[in-house]
């Protein structure tokens, strides 16, 4: 029996960790001469029903920008495709997709009332119209980090929910987004029944 649980273990903990494999955003590399932008995000949400946290790869250049969210055990929640500020949300494990303005995803999922790019604005740029956040009850606070220039943290706060955004260095790659993908099978889905599926 030990003999076996000797085996067993090691094998049961490859299979976890390869589980918890980071996914790839899907670029063409081999595409000569075209070049995009990557970054890391990490989120932090609190709220009266607990904590959660989120992992966000984002990739994008001048024709568009592709997210994934991932949960704690890196599972793909959320696969966004967004060009200017209408976006589609896919969520692959229940093959269903949203699409519509990013800003009401936005607001579904935290409660922040910001377009698409204006959002990506504050991460990035910490650049941010301030007096619309105030309108929609959230304070803002923006840390750098004292011993290199990244991660910049980002905390919003509003009486129902408090964010912290880490965000990890922009990088610049080789290759091209894919900004297209196949949804045959996928049922498109409003809203709220989108994020009423993910509770279930």
């Amino acid at each position: 029996m030990r003999k076996l649980l000797f085996y067993l273990v090691p094998i049961i903990f490859l299979f976890v960790l390869s589980n918890c494999k980071v996914p790839e955003i899907s670029t063409d590399p081999a595409s000569k001469g075209e070049k995009y932008k990557s970054v890391r995000i990490r989120v932090k949400a609190v709220t009266d029903q607990g904590k959660e946290k989120t992992k966000v790869l984002l990739v994008f250049n001048n024709k568009g920008d592709r997210l994934i969210f991932l949960g704690p055990m890196n599972q793909v929640l959320f696969e966004i495709l967004v060009q200017g500020n209408y976006s589609k949300v896919i969520v692959p494990k229940r093959k269903q997709y949203w699409a519509g303005e990013f800003r009401e995803f936005l607001y579904e999922l935290w409660r922040v009332d910001l377009t698409y790019n204006e959002i990506r604005a504050l991460l990035l740029e910490q650049r941010v119209n301030s007096l619309k956040l105030k309108k929609s009850g959230f304070t803002m606070q923006i840390i750098e980090s004292e011993k290199k220039k990244y991660p910049v943290r980002i905390n919003l706060a509003s009486d129902d929910i408090k964010l912290e955004f880490r965000v990890y260095e922009v990088k610049e790659r080789a290759g091209k987004i894919v900004l297209t993908k196949e949804l045959k099978g996928y049922s498109r889905v409003t809203l709220g029944k989108m994020f009423r599926s993910g509770s279930e």
